[in-house]
């Protein structure tokens, strides 16, 4: 069953996030130079970004110094610890074809408008689960600007059923993450 194999698949997760987070201020060393890290460290590495970051990332850590470069990408392998390990070792693959069934509301978020609530999305293969992706938000009332925040199962934020696609596993729980309101 696809959920025992997520629960099987998160301590393996929790080993290697705490063995990028040892490793984090050495792996910048390794950098090339476009900032990605050699294919023998793509564990490591978003696969959508170098280790310098998106706009955001950038926009906190603009320094471009030798000390702030390595600052930037140190706070980025911290933050966005092991992608590429929780997608392409224990990622899970929906094909075309698969039927995509959801439970809840899809404008559930934390940002950049909150939105609380919940949505269950599963991905059948032949009327059997193969992905799923549970994901809930709920503001403290008496932090309005901190919402809990849970993503379990497989990323299906941006699910593309006319493409093959990997999805990240995810086993996220924040207690006290931030929540923008729309006004």
């Amino acid at each position: 069953m696809i959920y025992l194999k997520w629960l099987a698949l998160v301590p393996i997760s929790f080993i290697m996030a705490i063995v990028g987070r040892l490793l984090a201020p050495i792996l910048p060393f390794f950098a090339k130079n476009d900032g990605y890290l050699p294919d023998w460290l793509s564990w490591f590495q978003t696969p959508d970004n170098s280790l310098d970051g998106d706009k955001g990332h950038w926009e906190r850590w603009p320094d471009t110094s030798a000390w702030g470069t390595y600052k930037r990408r140190v706070a980025w392998l911290l933050r966005n610890v092991c992608y590429g390990f929780d997608i392409s070792v224990l990622g899970q693959t929906t094909l075309p074809g698969d039927a995509f069934v959801m439970l809840g509301e899809d404008k559930v978020q934390d940002q950049p408008f909150g939105h609380g609530g919940y949505w269950l999305k599963r991905v059948y293969r032949n009327g059997k689960i193969v992905c799923w992706h549970f994901y809930f938000i709920r503001q403290w009332k008496t932090w309005p600007d901190k919402c809990i925040r849970i993503s379990m199962g497989w990323k299906l934020f941006s699910y593309h059923p006319e493409i093959e696609e990997l999805h990240q596993l995810t086993s996220y729980i924040s207690l006290h993450k931030s929540f923008v309101q729309r006004n």
